[in-house]
């Protein structure tokens, strides 16, 4: 065997202009030195020009500068990037031109996943059964069971078992109770971090629902109906974030100890239900809490938040690790 596939990533197509969460937004895009050259050598003089002049270094890191709320500067209004517009997809710097494809090499094999910044990998989360794919030495591409991946089946068991049982289990008023106040707790260290990070854009309700205190009933009925209708209609959801973000946490750091791992996983997974249930009780007559379509922006935008930035990303493993989602 050669490696390791999602399902997603030999049928994955950008869609382009009609993308409502551009990848151009919310990180330093990078450019590496082999594609600066490119584009010093590049005919079309205006273009060149407009390029280069929108390239800055930061600690001897080339990358495109940031408009406000965290837009490529070269992103056009239409949502489209003028590079790739006027010269081609092949004249793109590496970071662009891959994306939202991972692709990494670990003990022989190759982990080949995709990015849920980009929209279209969020809603085959939230609106596909994950698949993976075996690649064999023979380049051939055949399916494979998720607990018979190496090297993580055991811990995808433990995952997707911790979380079968949550889906079973009763809740007493006592649960809520904690809950509400975990929820309070990650809430406002998340807003801290992202008051700190100022290329992070703020997704419209995700933490509006805790601005205001709630009575002791208010909070219980509130989260013991959200936590329902969650568990009847979208545990789905739940268990393909949960074995996506195994695999490709495994991936992005191949080294991470389990715990580690685990803690990000289930920290990821607790922040997005938190999000889209604040979503639901403060925005849900604009635009309903609980729909595909608000799962897949909250789950775009906490990838990104974990994942794109390494400053905040890594103030939010630390948090992460310091709340008790293993600890029962």
């Amino acid at each position: 065997m050669k490696g390791i596939i999602l399902g997603l990533y030999n049928d994955f197509q950008c869609i382009a202009g009609k993308c409502t969460s551009t990848c151009c937004a919310g990180w330093k895009i990078v450019v590496d030195n082999e594609s600066f050259r490119r584009f010093e050598n590049i005919r079309d003089f205006a273009l060149k020009k407009d390029i280069l002049s929108n390239i800055s270094v930061t600690d001897g890191i080339k990358h495109f500068i940031n408009r406000s709320g965290g837009r490529c500067s070269m992103l056009d209004s239409d949502g489209l990037c003028r590079i790739q517009k006027n010269a081609g997809e092949d004249m793109l710097c590496d970071t662009c031109r891959k994306f939202p494809r991972l692709i990494s090499k670990h003990s022989g094999l190759f982990w080949i996943s995709m990015a849920a910044s980009c929209p279209v990998v969020a809603d085959y989360i939230v609106n596909s059964k994950i698949k993976f794919y075996m690649l064999d030495d023979k380049c051939g591409i055949v399916p494979v069971h998720i607990h018979d991946i190496p090297f993580i089946a055991d811990e995808l068991k433990e995952c997707t078992g911790f979380l079968e049982k949550y889906i079973a289990s009763d809740m007493t008023e006592q649960d809520y109770i904690n809950i509400y106040k975990l929820s309070i707790e990650l809430a406002d260290s998340i807003l801290d971090i992202i008051v700190e990070n100022k290329e992070t854009r703020y997704l419209d309700g995700s933490f509006d629902y805790f601005e205001d205190e709630k009575t002791v009933q208010q909070a219980v009925s509130e989260l013991s109906r959200f936590d329902n209708i969650v568990r009847k209609r979208y545990s789905g959801v739940l268990k393909n974030y949960l074995k996506y973000r195994v695999f490709t946490r495994y991936l992005e750091m191949p080294d991470e100890n389990k715990q580690d791992r685990l803690c990000q996983v289930y920290g990821e997974l607790a922040l997005i239900c938190i999000i889209v249930l604040s979503r639901h009780y403060t925005i849900s007559q604009e635009k309903p809490g609980f729909s595909g379509n608000s799962w897949t922006a909250v789950i775009n935008w906490v990838y990104r938040l974990c994942v794109h930035s390494l400053k905040p990303g890594t103030k939010i493993h630390g948090l992460f690790a310091s709340m008790p989602w293993l600890k029962n």
